[in-house]
């Protein structure tokens, strides 16, 4: 992911393959936190950071594929409804079909802590409106994952906002500067809150949520006014910073400015990092990510019914993953092909923008 020298980025119209070999590696961890989260494995423990990923990511995302169309309500407008197409026909399907699972074996279902809460008709409607972790409901209530869809939405009603808060200056020192600023804000108010690692979801969620989608944003104004090429210290960096966060309890935050780091480095398109972030497999994975998202809980929980009261052995366990993981990946291939991308042509169908949505959707 080190670059060259460009004085403008990309055409906006271009699919930049790093970017999204970057969601299907955020999309995997996640899916591994997932699978072993009552077990301290390694790296993958920090699993629920590919949430943070993809925050920052979509700030830099829509920035390259909008920021310079949105120069009225209507073009907002027709952002907006193009930000509903993409996330909200996969949504409610499953949504959907983790209703009918819980109506088909309620007694399951109604051993979760604050069974009602999380599966309760109030929730259900929050959760098909995206509004459930705003206020009120318990945020992570029927299709958990969903909690940062229901975030990141408001950052889509925001949009505007987060433009002109960050899409203003006309050098590359300054966005880069203010970018991981707003990370640093983001540790003072979590740790002034008590709070000692990113796995929040509710009001704190909502802040993850926006100070990583502001940095996203600002990490893309630098990208459009030509960042120069990055040196491979960049990477080095990147490296250390993970490292040093995932070498102990507590350090989780050092991670976020990585991810800026690697964001960037895979939008310049060159090195050894971008290479394999645009590697054919990881750009598959990307593709179906945001369906891997949505529909691996719920296969989980499928998954965790059939086997309840099941003890296997380590080569049963081993086989019950791969399995998953297979099934996962199939399940999702289809939701890509049958609901996300039928969605896509819709909207560019329908939008005033011609391609921009082409750009790296997330």
């Amino acid at each position: 992911m080190a670059g060259r020298c460009e004085p403008h980025p990309p055409s906006r119209n271009r699919n930049i393959p790093g970017l999204t070999g970057i969601r299907g590696v955020a999309a995997a961890w996640v899916v591994l936190f997932h699978m072993s989260y009552d077990q301290p494995v390694p790296v993958i423990r920090f699993g629920y950071m590919g949430v943070d990923v993809f925050f920052i990511l979509s700030g830099f995302v829509l920035c390259y594929g909008y920021a310079e169309h949105l120069t009225d309500f209507r073009a907002y407008l027709q952002f907006f409804r193009a930000r509903i197409a993409r996330i909200y026909p996969l949504h409610l399907v499953t949504l959907c079909a983790l209703g009918l699972t819980v109506i088909s074996a309620p007694g399951y279902f109604m051993h979760y802590p604050l069974a009602d809460q999380r599966w309760g008709l109030s929730a259900f409607i929050a959760s098909a409106l995206l509004v459930q972790n705003w206020a009120h409901w318990l945020p992570t209530c029927w299709n958990t994952p969903a909690w940062s869809l229901s975030a990141e939405m408001f950052a889509y009603f925001t949009f505007p906002v987060f433009l002109g808060l960050t899409q203003r200056w006309h050098g590359v020192a300054a966005p880069l500067i203010l970018a991981f600023g707003s990370l640093a804000l983001l540790y003072a108010a979590m740790r002034l809150a008590g709070i000692h690692d990113l796995n929040v979801t509710g009001t704190p969620g909502m802040l993850r949520m926006a100070c990583e989608f502001g940095c996203g944003c600002l990490l893309y104004r630098a990208f459009q006014n030509g960042i120069p090429a990055l040196p491979c210290a960049v990477a080095l960096i990147a490296s250390a910073l993970l490292l040093r966060a995932y070498s102990s309890q507590g350090m989780d935050f050092l991670a976020l400015p990585a991810f800026a780091m690697i964001i960037l480095l895979a939008a310049k398109g060159r090195g050894l990092i971008a290479s394999f972030l645009s590697s054919a497999p990881l750009v598959l994975l990307g593709d179906i990510s945001y369906s891997i998202y949505l529909v691996h809980w719920i296969l989980l929980e499928l998954s965790n019914r059939i086997l309840s009261g099941t003890t296997l052995n380590t080569l049963q366990e081993a086989a019950w993953a791969v399995g998953y993981i297979i099934t996962t990946l199939l399940v999702a291939s289809c939701t890509y092909r049958f609901i996300e991308q039928p969605a896509r042509r819709s909207v560019r169908r329908l939008s005033l923008f011609g391609s921009p949505a082409k750009a790296n959707p997330v």
